[in-house]
């Protein structure tokens, strides 16, 4: 029936199920079952990588994989209401991790900065720009250093100091993302949304000399994969949505195989992921799906996806870091 689970749970990382008469078995790092919180997710696969981005250095990504309705931006962003505690996203629980773990350093001093950027129908939207449909918001345009970073030209950076700032920059920014109706999802994301929180720490006060640490953490949620759509709007987003989803398993595909080149400039997705994927960063794919018999051929999508991803082997390295002498 449509309601048969399908999708089981065995030990703590493998997920099992049954197409028709074809059992599969998928290994990967950790397997939620429907019971699982939020906070299990967040503390058992996120927390680290937020405090190795804050304290040591690092860089890290989380991004959010499967088909629509299936949970992804539940996962990431919370219940919309967000009175209930309980319901807070991965996002908001990294906001408060990132502030908690700073008010324990009283040594060094830190700056934040905070942007939000939508990728809909490859077309990159600043998000906290006070006008978001203007021009000036969407004439983003992706560039590279010299050192290999990836980076928007023209995107909005917000220093902040206190949790509830990036909060209410993010509910700010979530009133100008695209949504719409599906077959699954009434409010349906139908954009990629990075929400990226850079980080800038000096050495300790009152040292001869200083040293300023970079890194960033960003998190991503992903627009769902799916079937044509009855609209031509829809149909449209979809193509593009599906088009960028495929250039991101493509991507993943060719890491896992160690192969030499890597396309990332097929999509504008997989362009902004390259330094993060290319191995400068700590990355947590979560990747949900659904156990409904319905969406079988989705959900085998995902998990193969996701066990692709789990072959992938990153080299993250600490952030620049300067040093200011001071005068005696």
């Amino acid at each position: 029936s449509p309601s048969h689970p399908i999708i089981g749970r065995r030990g703590t990382g493998t997920a099992e199920g049954v197409n028709g008469s074809e059992g599969y078995e998928f290994c990967l790092d950790k397997v939620f079952d429907p019971y699982s919180s939020t906070d299990d997710l967040f503390r058992d696969k996120v927390q680290s990588i937020v405090r190795a981005c804050v304290l040591d250095g690092y860089n890290a990504t989380v991004f959010a994989y499967g088909q629509t309705g299936s949970g992804k931006t539940f996962t990431m962003m919370g219940s919309t209401n967000g009175t209930d505690d309980e319901e807070r996203g991965v996002i908001p629980r990294a906001v408060n991790e990132v502030f908690r773990v700073i008010s324990t350093d009283d040594e060094r001093e830190y700056l934040l900065r905070v942007s939000y950027l939508e990728i809909y129908n490859e077309v990159l939207k600043d998000l906290l720009c006070p006008d978001p449909n203007s021009m000036s918001s969407n004439k983003l345009t992706i560039h590279e250093n010299n050192q290999g970073r990836v980076y928007v030209n023209g995107l909005r950076e917000e220093v902040v100091s206190h949790p509830v700032q990036v909060l209410e920059a993010l509910a700010r920014g979530e009133k100008s993302r695209h949504v719409g109706a599906t077959d699954w999802n009434e409010r349906s994301s139908r954009s990629h949304t990075v929400f990226s929180m850079s980080r800038v720490k000096s050495g300790y006060k009152g040292a001869r000399h200083n040293c300023t640490q970079i890194s960033q953490l960003n998190l991503i949620d992903l627009a769902g994969s799916e079937s044509a759509a009855s609209s031509h709007e829809r149909r449209k987003e979809g193509a593009f949505i599906n088009r960028s989803l495929l250039a991101l398993s493509t991507v993943i595909s060719k890491l896992s195989k160690n192969e030499q080149h890597i396309p990332y400039r097929d999509s504008k997705l997989t362009r902004l992921l390259q330094t993060s994927l290319g191995g400068n960063a700590k990355v947590v794919v979560i990747c949900a799906v659904s156990a409904c018999a319905d969406s079988v051929v989705e959900t085998l999508s995902t998990l193969r996806f996701a066990r692709r991803a789990k072959m992938v082997v990153t080299q993250a390295e600490r952030g620049t870091v300067s040093f200011f002498f001071k005068k005696k």
